[in-house]
C-alpha cells in the first residue's frame, strides 16, 4: 500500500505549471537536493539527478523537457536484493547542460559552477509563486509526510545548514514556524502542528492530500473529544460508585451501633435505600423515594448520615 507521503508526491509529479520562472524555481530546488555534475568519457560536463523516488524523477523529466524542449536520458540503477532501485536522469548534451545550469542559477555567465548546497541562486524564487514552486521541489526531492492517522509530522531534509536556514525563512514568509533539528548529521526542517502542515500542503499545490489530511484531522478531533467525554464519564461513574460504597458502609456502621430505627424517618428511608442500592446514582436513588426527592435533597440527607456515622 502506498504511503501518504508517496501518494502526495505522486499527485504533485503531474501538477500543471505554466510560468517558466516557476518551473526553473522548482527544478532548481530539486537539483539542490539530488543534483550533481559529472563528466563523461570525453570529459564533457553532465547534469545528473538521482533519486529512489520515481515521482520526483517524472517531475524532473517533465520540467527539463518543458524548459529545454528536449528530454533527458533516464536509467535505472538496480538496487541490491531487498533494496530500492536508484533512478537516474542525465543531461549530457553540452548546450543543454549549459542552458539548464545557467537557467537554474548553478552556473555563471562565464561558465563557473556554483555549489548545489549553497543558498538558492539570486532571483530563483523572487516571486511568491516561485517560492511556492521552490518549496514544492524541495518536498518532492527530500520531503517526508507522516500518515496523519498516526501523527502530525512533515519534514524537509536540507543538504546544508545554509539551505536549512533558507527553507526555514521561506516557510516563515508564509506564516509557518518551522523548527530545525539534525538526523545522522543532516539538518532537518520540520513542522509538527497540524494546521501548519495543512497550510504547507495548500501552498505547494497538494490540494487532494490537504483534503485527505483535513478529513483525518477532523475525525481525529471528533474521536479525541469522544474519548475525553468517555474518560470523564467513566471517572464520574467511578467516583459515584466509590461514594455509594462509602455511604453504604457508613449506614451499616450506624445500623450496627444503634440501629436504623433510631434515625429520623427521612434519614431512615434514604439509609435503607442506599444500603440496599450502593451502586446507583443520587438521581436514581431519589426516584425510589416516596415522594421522589431531587438530587440535591438526596445528597443533603446522605451527608447527614455520614456525619452521624463519624460519631458512632
Amino acid at each position: 500500500m502506498i504511503s501518504f507521503s508517496a501518494a502526495t508526491k505522486e499527485a504533485l509529479s503531474v501538477l500543471p505549471v505554466k510560468p517558466i520562472h516557476c518551473k526553473k524555481a522548482e527544478l532548481s530546488a530539486i537539483a539542490s537536493c539530488i543534483g550533481l555534475v559529472d563528466f563523461d568519457e570525453d570529459d564533457r560536463l553532465m547534469f545528473v539527478l538521482q533519486s529512489e523516488s520515481l515521482p520526483v524523477m517524472i517531475r524532473a523529466e517533465y520540467l527539463i523537457s518543458s524548459l529545454c524542449g528536449k528530454a533527458a536520458e533516464t536509467s535505472v540503477i538496480r538496487g541490491a536484493r531487498g533494496k530500492t532501485a536508484l533512478f537516474s536522469l542525465t543531461v549530457s548534451e553540452p548546450s543543454m547542460v549549459s542552458s539548464l545550469l545557467k537557467g537554474l542559477g548553478y552556473m555563471t555567465a562565464k561558465g563557473v559552477l556554483r555549489e548545489f548546497a549553497a543558498a538558492a541562486p539570486k532571483g530563483i524564487h523572487e516571486f511568491e509563486c516561485c517560492r511556492r514552486a521552490f518549496l514544492r521541489g524541495v518536498f518532492l526531492a527530500s520531503g517526508y509526510l507522516r500518515d496523519p492517522n498516526t501523527d502530525y509530522h512533515l519534514e524537509l531534509k536540507a543538504v546544508s545548514d545554509e539551505r536549512a536556514e533558507e527553507l526555514r525563512r521561506l516557510l516563515q514568509e508564509f506564516g509557518l514556524e518551522a523548527k530545525l533539528t539534525r538526523r545522522k548529521g543532516a539538518p532537518i526542517v520540520y513542522l509538527k502542528e497540524a494546521e501548519a502542515i495543512s497550510d504547507f500542503l495548500s501552498l505547494i499545490g497538494a490540494s487532494k492530500s490537504k483534503l485527505e489530511f483535513e478529513n483525518v484531522r477532523i475525525l481525529r478531533g471528533i474521536q479525541g473529544e469522544v474519548n475525553r467525554r468517555v474518560n470523564c464519564e467513566t471517572a464520574n461513574l467511578k467516583k459515584s460508585a466509590n461514594a455509594g460504597m462509602n455511604q453504604a458502609e457508613a449506614i451499616e456502621k450506624i445500623e450496627a451501633a444503634k440501629g436504623l430505627r433510631a434515625l429520623p424517618d427521612q434519614l431512615r428511608e434514604i439509609a435503607v435505600l442506599r444500603r440496599d442500592n450502593p451502586d446507583i446514582s443520587l438521581q436514581e436513588l431519589g426516584m425510589l423515594m416516596d415522594p421522589p426527592l431531587g438530587k440535591s435533597g438526596v445528597n443533603h440527607r446522605l451527608r447527614k448520615l455520614m456525619e452521624i456515622a463519624e460519631q458512632c
